[in-house]
């Protein structure tokens, strides 16, 4: 059986929806978010607390968990947020229904990594957590699912998937490999020269069992030069454009 496909956008109370058509529980969320997010970038979330962030933000923490229900919710929101904010803002030079696109949006979104470290470690911290709620375990796995899912279904429409692969199982096995190569760079088993050519080796070794035709020859021949250079393709450097008032 297949698993099942996104579920949208992670509710931020999942028993308490309609709180959000009051525009001050709306206000209070923003801030709770902003605050968060800054949080997480300066200190991870192992020294995230819920009585920091409600001051900062603040609210009372009765209103964070009427608003957010816990703590990993608002920290899994914030973290999607900001991942969305990235992507509306950068630009890249390769067409996204390519090996190519998917693999200069992989690298370019990873190695924004480096920067971001402690945003990183919440990621992976949360995904692989035992206790992490379904619903916000699947909002972090979308975020990478989402960036192959609607190219492997355009490559299977034209015949360049094996006929035993099913393209939304196939995205979910490429985020639980990328999330995988991603938690040993954050404990520190992969370096940070390692990391990016692990990354795409991974997703390339992956994509060389399940496609055929000439998308299979051109990720053998990314491989191959891998081998060869020990790095990672090279694309033009993406375009980066915030909004002024961006925070």
């Amino acid at each position: 059986m297949s698993p099942a496909k996104p579920s949208g956008a992670l509710e931020a109370h999942p028993d308490k929806p309609l709180l959000y058509t009051s525009p001050l529980i709306i206000e209070r969320r923003r801030r709770l978010l902003r605050e968060a997010r800054h949080m997480i970038a300066d200190g991870g979330i192992e020294n995230f607390s819920v009585r920091r962030l409600c001051q900062r933000a603040e609210v009372a923490q009765r209103t964070l968990y009427n608003a957010f229900h816990n703590k990993d919710r608002v920290i899994a929101l914030a973290i999607r947020e900001a991942f969305d904010e990235f992507n509306q803002h950068v630009r890249y030079r390769t067409d996204v229904n390519t090996l190519a696109g998917v693999l200069d949006r992989t690298i370019a979104i990873n190695r924004r990594n480096f920067r971001v470290r402690n945003y990183t470690k919440a990621v992976v911290s949360i995904y692989f957590g035992a206790n992490t709620p379904k619903d916000v375990w699947e909002t972090l796995r979308d975020m990478s699912v989402n960036a192959t899912h609607a190219w492997l279904l355009a490559m299977a429409s034209r015949g360049e998937l094996r006929p035993w692969v099913d393209a939304y199982h196939f995205s979910t096995t490429m985020a639980n490999v990328q999330y995988s190569v991603i938690n040993d760079w954050c404990l520190g088993r992969l370096t940070d020269e390692e990391y990016l050519p692990r990354l795409a080796e991974s997703m390339l070794l992956l994509l060389v069992g399940a496609v055929q035709g000439e998308v299979r020859a051109e990720a053998e021949r990314y491989l191959v030069d891998m081998r060869k250079t020990g790095d990672v393709p090279k694309f033009p450097n993406p375009i980066w454009s915030p909004p002024r008032n961006d925070t």
